[in-house]
């Protein structure tokens, strides 16, 4: 796994091993006496400009991949920003040998795959920590706001750690495809590695599909897990499922589409959906507080690790109707006789499917409400025009994190994929947005239902380099 300059970089550093080392730090203003400072070129900015900032807080060592004339105290490793998985897990005494890892990857479906995980193995009896888009949880029941999908590496263990020392037997966490290219998740034990989906997104970081499939392909053919999860229902995941199964047997398919080694196929129920699983030959019928089939992959995701865990069938079918969905993962509020829905998608496969679910099971008019991301992927942009305008009634286009690009080239984006304007309204203020296409089907006597979708969970909105509060429930609860 490592290669020869790794190996002779690191054994270099057994001349400093009478050093003592407190804590391991990427941030030099977080350095402390008797510190270690990994000084790493960045994107933005490069490490080795901190380093006296670091020794003046006390670092007793700062390791650089920048070569330059260093201190005493300043060593060179070349390949330090791929490794620095390696040192933390070192430093934190391996903490992923001895807890049962989950690795969520996929365009979609990460967040609720990994917190529904916990929430299901909490109400099992067995422990579980997890690090989301959302929050950490130590043991599933404290929650800490996070900062990243995936953290960095230093934090990746230190979490772990945590979740050890609190009991828990499991940590769930989502692996990003930025996360997994730049070598975040590099130095962890992982017993099983999912794929939930697979679309178009992120381009504007990847460049191309390929690098992007390239970059979720990482965790299960870099990183060694144990056990792969692969949903089968794009054709990238059919495709990494049969190259994996060639060089692991313990690699399982999910499907609600085509037989698999879970597959799922569903009923309306009273409370949302009745899901009819099938799993190596024995069948479980549980229900669901969710009428979306896709939030349901996502969790069925999460309960084949269960199962491949031992956990009989009759014990998970007994907890399925009180597992908690994240927040913003179609929310469901009625307000003034409205169904208004709260959703996270923001990538084309997202809102295609979110919007085909509530075609589903309403016959009432949709109305979809929606922006796209500054600075971010373009070409999806009139992807997700076209599909509001196919699986909608009316579509309200509005900002959604416009960062630092003009709002309109945003919006004019996204109209290039829609050929009628007819039903088509712009409004730039969010708030102001929402607000106004509830009191307009109110006023106007249309039983519809609106979806806004793209923020769901965000409490904020950024505007050139600016986060300025907002919450989409918040908006229409304070109607």
């Amino acid at each position: 796994m490592y290669s020869s300059n790794f190996l002779q970089e690191l054994k270099d550093l057994e001349n400093f091993k009478d050093i003592k080392i407190r804590s391991i730090h990427l941030d030099s203003r977080e350095v402390k006496e008797g510190g270690l400072f990994f000084a790493i070129k960045g994107h933005d900015k490069d490490g080795s400009d901190f380093i006296s900032s670091a020794i003046s807080n006390g670092a007793s060592l700062v390791i650089s991949d920048t070569y330059q004339q260093y201190t005493e105290r300043v060593i060179y490793f070349k390949e330090l920003k791929k490794y620095i998985g390696i040192f933390a897990s070192r430093f934190y005494n391996s903490p992923s040998t001895k807890i049962k890892s989950i690795c969520v990857t996929g365009t979609n479906g990460k967040t609720t795959s990994v917190e529904t995980f916990a929430n299901m193995s909490n109400l099992l009896g067995y422990k579980s920590g997890f690090m989301s888009t959302i929050n950490f949880s130590k043991d599933g029941l404290m929650l800490e706001k996070s900062d990243l999908t995936t953290p960095d590496a230093i934090k990746i263990h230190k979490n772990i750690k945590d979740s050890l020392e609190s009991e828990a037997i499991y940590i769930a966490m989502e692996a990003s495809s930025h996360g997994l290219e730049q070598d975040r998740l590099i130095g962890l034990d992982i017993d099983y590695a999912i794929l939930t989906s697979f679309s178009h997104d992120h381009l504007d970081y990847h460049g191309n599909i390929q690098s992007y499939q390239a970059a979720k392909e990482k965790l299960f053919l870099d990183l060694n897990p144990k056990k792969n999860i692969v949903c089968i229902d794009s054709s990238f995941g059919k495709k990494l499922h049969s190259k994996l199964l060639k060089d692991n047997k313990e690699t399982y398919s999910i499907s609600i589409k085509e037989n698999a080694d879970f597959h799922a196929s569903f009923e309306k129920s009273p409370i949302g959906l009745k899901v009819n699983l099938k799993a190596f030959g024995k069948h479980l019928t549980f229900e669901l507080k969710t009428f979306s089939r896709y939030l349901a992959s996502n969790i069925i995701c999460s309960m084949a690790v269960l199962i491949l865990e031992g956990v009989k069938l009759s014990e998970i079918s007994k907890i399925t109707k009180d597992i908690v969905l994240p927040q913003g993962r179609l929310e469901r509020i009625i307000k003034n006789q409205q169904v208004i829905y709260i959703d996270y998608a923001h990538s084309p496969e997202a809102l295609e499917c979110t919007l085909k679910e509530l075609n589903n099971i309403h016959n009432e008019p949709i109305w979809c409400l929606f922006g796209c991301g500054g600075n971010r992927d373009k070409d999806k942009r009139p992807l997700m025009g076209k599909i509001a305008q196919k699986y909608s009634n009316h579509v309200v286009l509005t900002n959604d994190n416009p960062r630092d690009e003009d709002e309109m080239d945003i919006i004019n984006d996204i109209l290039s994929g829609i050929k009628e304007m007819e039903q088509i309204s712009i409004n730039l203020d969010r708030k102001d947005a929402i607000e106004s296409s509830i009191l307009e089907m109110e006023r106007n006597h249309i039983n519809g239902v609106l979806l806004i979708a793209g923020k769901g969970h965000e409490h904020y909105q950024e505007v050139n380099d600016n986060l300025y509060e907002l919450n989409d429930k918040n908006i229409v609860n304070s109607l």
